[in-house]
């Protein structure tokens, strides 16, 4: 192959195993706090598709994690190794078993191109075609270190790792960004709907929920006269938009019948805070009330009440069944809240609106770069000579 790719020659690559640039570290710390150790790393702790690690947890006399990992080495995930969980470690501690402790060798490899090589898809479909096991599949580096990879020039390792060093950094300020923006948005949520009764202006209105929605109660039988049907895995917790929408002839169940600007609530594990305002007529699940604002607030307004910590977990706390807790409209029409008067609830709306379409363009343009990585990985590492 005689063609570059965005600048990278595919010519003068050299085939090597995974083994022949990286080795596995089976190094074990039996008494971390000694040594200063303070944070531990479980496979709940990495996130797919990102090498930041952002969450720990603080290790204990109790905890059983033994394996030892120092700052630069890179985690991989070698249970489910289809979800793709790979980090590098910007900090020293301890880690479950189920993650492997990876770093490069030194020779003829430039060790900051590593982490890419192991988060490209490529990979990850080796090692998940390398696993054993039903439940919890697991993969071994005796099988990762026979992994073959057509390698560049050194050159062209260093541009190929500044330019996806470049990608990760602009990913990461991205995300940090977002964390920034949902931050501040939780900060107003709390000081809107959280108030005790002494913070709250004394013109805002004690009212219960029930004299603020009206219930849209009408039925739908098999054949739904509506094409779109809506269950309770088209809601994404916390958000006000639905993730999509099934095929109504495919459900004979009787459904809840619902049109576009409506707010659908599930009334199901109300924990889970599932809540959204229609963008589309349909039919739904029966596990979802639809309701409407009436003349007292606004369905923009509402939402944002309904998504509120102390809304959430007051409707969660008076939910009735054990294994599959409910609410009822009945049940949350008894909550008891402050409410601002309506040119202060738009303005308060628009707000928190803002804030959600800054957050979902900024997941837009993070998602956008990462599959922009993805693609130069693909690109830069891919090529193979003839």
């Amino acid at each position: 192959m005689s063609e570059s790719v965005n600048g990278f020659s595919p010519m003068a690559r050299t085939k090597v195993t995974l083994g022949y640039i990286a080795r596995n570290i089976l190094e074990n710390e039996y008494k971390p706090t000694e040594k200063g150790l303070t944070r531990c790393i479980g496979l709940e702790h990495l996130d797919p598709g990102s090498l930041k690690i952002c969450r720990w947890s603080q290790i204990t006399l109790e905890m059983s994690f033994t394996r030892r990992f120092y700052k630069g080495q890179i985690l991989f995930g070698k249970r489910r190794a289809y979800q793709k969980k790979v980090a590098l470690a910007d900090f020293d501690g301890i880690c479950s078993s189920d993650i492997l402790v990876i770093e490069a060798k030194k020779e003829n490899f430039v060790p900051e191109l590593l982490p890419f090589i192991i988060q490209d898809d490529r990979f990850f479909e080796y090692a998940v075609g390398t696993s054993s096991g039903s439940l919890s599949p697991r993969t071994k580096w005796k099988y990762l270190a026979d992994y073959e990879i057509w390698l560049p020039s050194i050159d062209e390792q260093r541009r190929s790792a500044t330019t996806l060093w470049a990608a990760e950094d602009c990913i990461v300020k991205g995300e940090r960004f977002i964390a920034v923006v949902e931050r501040a948005k939780q900060v107003l949520l709390k000081e809107i709907f959280e108030k005790t009764l002494k913070h709250v202006p004394k013109y805002w209105e004690q009212i219960s929920l029930s004299k603020c929605i009206i219930e849209r109660s009408v039925g739908s039988q098999s054949p739904h006269k509506k094409t779109k049907y809506v269950g309770l895995e088209h809601f994404e917790s916390g958000h006000n938009h639905l993730l999509g929408y099934g095929d109504s002839q495919k459900f004979e169940s009787n459904c809840s019948v619902f049109e576009k600007g409506d707010v659908l609530y599930g009334k199901l594990r109300p924990y889970l805070d599932k809540a959204v305002i229609s963008d589309f007529d349909g039919i739904c699940t029966t596990e979802v009330i639809v309701l409407n604002a009436n003349e007292k607030t606004t369905n923009e307004f509402l939402i944002y009440l309904l998504h509120s910590k102390k809304f959430v977990e007051w409707t969660s706390h008076r939910s009735y069944g054990t294994k599959m807790p409910r609410t009822s409209i009945d049940l949350i029409g008894r909550y008891i809240f402050s409410l601002p008067p309506l040119p202060e609830q738009l303005q308060i709306a628009a707000i928190l609106t803002r804030c959600d379409e800054t957050i979902a363009a900024a997941r837009a343009n993070v998602a956008a770069a990462k599959a922009l990585k993805m693609k130069m990985i693909n690109e830069m590492l891919g090529a193979t000579t003839n």
